[in-house]
């Protein structure tokens, strides 16, 4: 009889998903953030907050199950969720809301106080109730505690795991395992979570941090990466056709053009020939290589905001621009100044711009200046025409609502639209929508304080043969939990995003 000696079992293969993200994380404590996205994938993953916000503008519960909002818009009372653990299984209760926000009031960043400076006080009425007292009545504090990016006060964090530096510890669905400053974050999902259906297939995410936007590409076409983000269009177009491949673009950044208001731009008539003449479709075609699409003062995903199609003067019509020179006195045109950072657009774009105003009699000069010199000249209204760059905003109040500096004044320019955004600040649930509507058709009759122009696509590419799912919705509102949740090892079925 032939007898043999069984070997040590083999170890279970881990289910190990690799992605690349093109930035480092600047902090993985949220009273430390910018606010610029590029810590989401910690903040957005390990954290949660008390509610979210979708990239159609609706605001949905989290942590806390329903809220109630006082009808002098001055208290929110927050009901939150039972029987939910922190990663170091300690339980989620009101003290720890109330500690993470007063820990931010207190340590924040100057973003964290400017976003919480109508915050009177915090108060935890039980364990599981929160109420916020605002000193001023405002709607739009929802959105601030509802952010999706979870910067700032947000983010609950507890105080039994006082080290968020350095070992972030949060209810979400995804475990902080390690992060390599500038090399990579490793997340694993939390067996615990309270939404077991949220929790995706794998076992491991690695997400490497890979700057170079060419080395991230090589990365992907080996099959080092699964899935990345491209920085340029042209990097997502050179990536069309690849059979291995899927290549999905979401809006994600608009352009705003600016007019100082002052000088030749305080003749409304000079503005408002310059947005009744602009080419928006021939910069989406033409500047951005058909990623792009004309819009306007709100986000494409915006169920709230009005389209291109639905604003006055958002159609161009070059006839009707040179008519209102004319009937203003400018017969023979005008001349004005384009300012602008340089190397931050594509060249393409001041063509189409130039050649679509100068149709009217809108004669324009492209003035390239380094940033910090267009920053100065920005905030200080010193300027024809300029242009500024944006992202989805989870409070849509951000959307329409000037920039103190950046022009005249609105008393100066605008009266009217004072008295409007106090009333969509204040706004109820209810009337909300409506309330923005009437503030974009005001701001769009009279060019100010600026236009939309374009909403232009950033794309994520994923190998199909890696993982079968990805779904980039929630990417356009900084958030990354959706897209890191929604990946699905090949075979597997995704989980849905939320």
């Amino acid at each position: 009889m032939t007898t043999t000696t069984a070997g040590p079992p083999e170890a279970p293969e881990i289910v190990e998903i690799v992605i690349a993200e093109p930035a480092g994380i600047g902090t993985l404590d949220p009273i430390n953030s910018d606010g610029s996205g590029r810590d989401a994938p910690a903040l957005t993953t390990v954290y949660e907050t008390l509610a979210w916000t979708s990239p159609s503008g609706e605001v949905l519960p989290r942590l806390a199950t329903e809220w109630s909002i006082s009808e002098d818009r001055r208290t929110y009372t927050f009901h939150l969720r039972q029987g939910v653990r922190f990663h170091n299984g300690a339980d989620f209760t009101a003290r720890d809301v109330v500690y993470s926000v007063t820990r931010a009031l207190t340590d924040g960043s100057p973003v964290v106080s400017q976003r919480a400076r109508n915050l009177e006080s915090v108060t935890a009425t039980d364990d599981y109730t929160v109420v916020f007292e605002l000193r001023e009545p405002s709607s739009a504090f929802l959105f601030e505690v509802a952010d999706p990016t979870g910067s700032g006060f947000s983010s609950i964090l507890t105080e039994s795991a006082p080290a968020h530096g350095t070992e972030p510890v949060g209810t979400g669905p995804l475990r902080f395992v390690s992060y390599t400053p500038g090399s990579e974050l490793v997340l694993e999902p939390n067996p615990d979570y309270w939404d077991p259906a949220a929790l995706p297939g794998y076992e491991l995410l690695r997400v490497r941090i890979i700057e170079n936007e060419q080395d991230r590409v090589s990365a992907l076409e080996s099959g080092e990466v699964a899935l990345i983000r491209t920085d340029t269009i042209e990097a997502a177009i050179g990536l069309f056709g690849d059979p291995q491949l899927e290549v999905v673009g979401t809006p994600a950044w608009t352009i705003w053009l600016h007019a100082a208001r002052r000088g030749m731009t305080a003749d409304g008539a000079v503005v408002r020939a310059a947005w009744l003449s602009l080419d928006r479709q021939g910069l989406a075609d033409t500047a951005f290589a058909g990623e792009a699409e004309p819009w306007s003062t709100s986000h494409p995903l915006l169920a709230s905001g009005l389209g291109p199609t639905e604003l006055p003067g958002y159609q161009r019509d070059v006839e009707a621009a040179a008519q209102v020179l004319a009937e203003a006195g400018y017969e023979g045109g005008v001349s004005l100044e384009l300012l602008y950072p340089e190397q931050e657009y594509p060249e393409a774009f001041f063509d189409v711009l130039v050649a679509s105003w100068a149709e009217a009699g809108v004669r324009v000069e492209p003035v390239p200046v380094d940033r910090a010199t267009w920053l100065a000249r920005l905030v200080t209204s010193d300027y024809d025409l300029t242009v500024t760059r944006h992202g989805w905003y989870a409070n849509p109040y951000r959307y329409v609502l000037p920039r103190p500096g950046w022009q005249a004044p609105s008393e100066e320019v605008l009266p009217e639209l004072i008295p409007a955004l106090t009333d969509l600040a204040t706004a109820s649930d209810e009337d909300r929508s409506d309330v923005f509507r009437r503030v974009q058709l005001l701001e769009a009759e009279n060019g100010y304080p600026f236009i939309g122009v374009v909403y232009v696509n950033t794309h994520h590419v994923y190998r199909t043969d890696l993982i079968t799912n990805a779904d980039v919705t929630g990417s356009v509102s900084g958030d990354r939990r959706g897209l890191y949740l929604s990946l699905a090892p090949s075979g597997q079925s995704p989980t849905p995003y939320g």
